[in-house]
């Protein structure tokens, strides 16, 4: 499976790239966010590791100061540099900064509850005191 590591990218610029490697293979694969890759996965076809490469750097020179993106790859994982990799971490927040002073998320999984008693009773669940 084609990988495609764009940690260094914003959310946006994941959908972007994602959406333009799919389009690009019309059809044959289509590409989906997985954390801080994009994954390709074969529908009617192969794509080839070279052709994504191409499409890719397609995607970065059309982009804001083309000359501070670049594309390495290696067998089948493409990495892809930033033209300012802080942007990713300015870009998301974690959902805990969210959520109003009166919820209460679990830190093991996406449990929220405004009740405090209902939040211990769910936390002692996962096996904690």
């Amino acid at each position: 499976m084609i990988e495609v590591e764009c940690g260094e990218m914003t959310v946006d610029e994941q959908l972007a790239l994602a959406s333009a490697i799919s389009d690009g293979l019309a059809g044959r694969a289509v590409a989906l966010i997985k954390g801080t890759k994009v994954v390709l996965d074969p529908v009617s076809g192969e794509a080839s590791t070279d052709e994504v490469v191409r499409i890719v750097e397609g995607f970065a020179s059309r982009r804001k100061d083309p000359g501070e993106w670049s594309v390495d790859s290696s067998g089948l994982s493409i990495v892809v540099h930033s033209a300012d990799p802080l942007s990713r971490s300015r870009g998301r927040r974690d959902t805990g900064e969210l959520l109003p002073d009166n919820l209460f998320k679990c830190p093991f999984c996406p449990f929220v509850t405004p009740y405090e008693e209902l939040y211990v009773v769910h936390y002692r669940s996962h096996g904690f005191a």
